[in-house]
């Protein structure tokens, strides 16, 4: 499960240094996450990139394994986060109009874990919830 949730907190770490310089491209990205998760996080970052803005900050994850399958040799891994973006935000890369970001906070995060053919394992989807939707 470790190896799983290293994948996890990567892929954020990867997406926050990312941002900070948007290319949609980056490798970082496609060494945590696959499918759909590795799909979600390009197209973040591209809009981003695409409307002349970038990334500052960083998120506090607290994540914990609720699922794991099959219980011997896990090969799936059930993550439920109370992520908080409350320290990172959207700031405009270069000289143009002001842009203001939503405030962040603390929102509720469920992805799944999975281990690759190669052993390694990456976050192949993740459900983001809105800020205050952790309990």
């Amino acid at each position: 499960m470790r190896d799983a949730v290293a994948a996890y907190r990567g892929m954020w770490d990867a997406y926050v240094r990312v941002l900070a310089s948007p290319d949609p491209d980056s490798p970082e990205l496609a060494r945590y996450a696959t499918g759909n998760a590795l799909k979600t996080l390009t197209g973040g970052v591209r809009d981003v990139r695409d409307q002349g803005l970038k990334g500052e900050g960083e998120f506090t994850l607290a994540p914990r394994v609720t699922e794991v399958a099959p219980t011997t040799s896990p090969t799936k891994v059930g993550i439920r986060d109370c992520l908080d973006d409350s320290k990172a935000r959207i700031v405009r890369a270069s000289p143009g109009p002001a842009y203001s970001d939503k405030p962040g906070g603390q929102r509720l995060c469920l992805a799944t874990v999975e281990r690759q053919g190669d052993g390694a394992w990456k976050v192949t989807s993740f459900g983001l919830h809105e800020v205050g939707s952790c309990t």
